[in-house]
């Protein structure tokens, strides 16, 4: 029987990803991204251009594929998806297709341009995704028996995957009965997460009811960095069983 490799395009059948089968994935860098009203771009040469000299130090690379944002003096220079062929600290050169749409247009507006990180991942990972908003976390910070106190570091772990921090939630197996509001707070290399903590009103044994919403910041994790859970703030003394919930959109 002839193999995928020894057919043409025409006879191959087609079927939707499955299982194990392999999907490239890409997400817009939370690191290696320019920013600025420095930037404009050249139609002769197909470049973007940095009068502050900040391409090379923002760590693009010849080859990278980026995503251009912020012309408003010529749209067409928002290109969704484009290879870098030349670089240097002032000029980031676009070729192919992509590059023959720019057109002049002067500095001054905040333009922003971010490198596409691309991976594989599973065709069942990509489905658990969709379905669930992300990789979801479950962190137990407690026994179920003991009752909660105080404290930083309640418990320690280290991101097993980078991307971007969605939602957080937290929940008791035993709420408290009263007194003031049990409050969590989840930390990011030494950095706090949430400029609004956690909290669980009295009585209820979940954070999606609070009254007081969680706030989310310093949303960026890197796969291998140390996060943090601590307990701010305590009732009565009878909640027990503690469990963070992550969200990570890869």
């Amino acid at each position: 029987m002839a193999t995928a490799a020894n057919k043409k395009v025409t006879q191959l059948v087609a079927k939707a990803p499955s299982g194990s089968d392999q999907i490239m994935i890409a997400t817009l860098s939370a690191t290696v991204l320019r920013s600025a009203t420095t930037l404009s771009a050249l139609n002769s040469d197909n470049s973007f251009n940095d009068s502050a000299n900040g391409f090379l130090t923002a760590g693009f690379a010849v080859g990278d594929q980026v995503r251009v944002q912020g012309f408003t003096g010529n749209a067409a220079n928002n290109i969704f998806s484009a290879t870098v062929t030349v670089l240097t600290a002032g000029k980031m050169t676009v070729g192919g297709a992509d590059g023959n749409v720019i057109v002049d247009d002067a500095a001054g507006e905040t333009v922003t341009i971010t490198k596409w990180e691309t991976r594989r991942a599973s065709a069942s990972e990509i489905a658990g995704l969709v379905a669930g908003g992300g990789v979801h976390i479950p962190v137990a910070c407690s026994d179920e028996t003991t009752a909660l106190g105080t404290g930083n570091d309640k418990v320690t772990f280290h991101w097993p995957l980078s991307g971007t921090v969605t939602d957080i939630w937290c929940a008791l197996t035993t709420p408290q009965a009263s007194g003031s509001i049990f409050t969590v707070d989840v930390n990011n290399n030494g950095a706090t997460m949430l400029s609004t903590k956690l909290t669980i009103d009295n009585t209820e044994e979940t954070s999606l009811t609070a009254a007081t919403a969680r706030v989310l910041t310093n949303t960026t994790i890197t796969k291998g960095q140390k996060g943090t859970i601590d307990i701010d703030q305590i009732g009565n003394g009878s909640a027990k069983g503690l469990k963070v919930y992550i969200v990570v959109a890869p």
